[in-house]
């Protein structure tokens, strides 16, 4: 397991387009589960029945989840729901793709943390994203801001999450200096 000297937690996007598609994904489950027990396309419906009580259940939970300020996951819906399209005839495609969104749904709404140790810059995305210092021209905060610029000209800049105190803002600046100080020596002996 790797350990970084210095880990940015950056603040995160709104997820409101995923939270509605995921809402949309029950809706659809909801109707398409209460059309096939209208159409009879269950010989027993008790199982669709407590399936969609459960993702019923667990749309409550979310929208209680937000209220109090959290992150909705809406993943064990999906997987209710997927679960449910699976044991409907002919829907299996339909399964898997409520099945990818509810294995992925996390992954989306992981916050975005950029980790830095003398090896490198890991940005912890999906997937992960690792920069070594030999990429970079300057790494700085400033104003409760990270800027992170590459030596190809691309530029990251985010707000982090949570003021940071001077000292500490101070000290990541001469970590990230130092190491790409390092970084360049060491591409210039190569070069001689």
């Amino acid at each position: 397991m790797r350990i970084f000297d210095y880990i940015i937690v950056c603040k995160t996007p709104d997820f409101k387009k995923v939270d509605q598609v995921s809402q949309f994904m029950y809706l659809l489950s909801i109707l398409g589960f209460a059309f096939g027990i209208y159409k009879g396309l269950y010989a027993k419906p008790a199982l669709i029945i407590a399936i969609i009580t459960s993702i019923i259940c667990w749309f409550i939970f979310c929208l209680y989840q937000k209220k109090q300020g959290g992150v909705p996951y809406y993943r064990l819906g999906l997987l209710f729901a997927s679960w449910g399209w699976f044991l409907m005839p002919k829907a299996l495609i339909i399964s898997g793709i409520y099945l990818i969104g509810a294995l992925f749904e996390r992954q989306v709404k992981f916050p975005y943390e950029i980790a830095f140790d003398p090896a490198g810059i890991v940005i912890n995305t999906f997937p992960k994203k690792q920069f070594p210092w030999s990429m970079i021209q300057n790494t700085l905060i400033k104003d409760d801001i990270i800027t992170i610029d590459f030596k190809n000209n691309r530029l990251i800049q985010k707000d982090i999450n949570e003021p940071v105190t001077e000292a500490i803002t101070i000290e990541f600046n001469t970590f990230c200096g130092e190491q790409i100080a390092i970084a360049n020596q060491i591409t210039s002996n190569k070069a001689s």
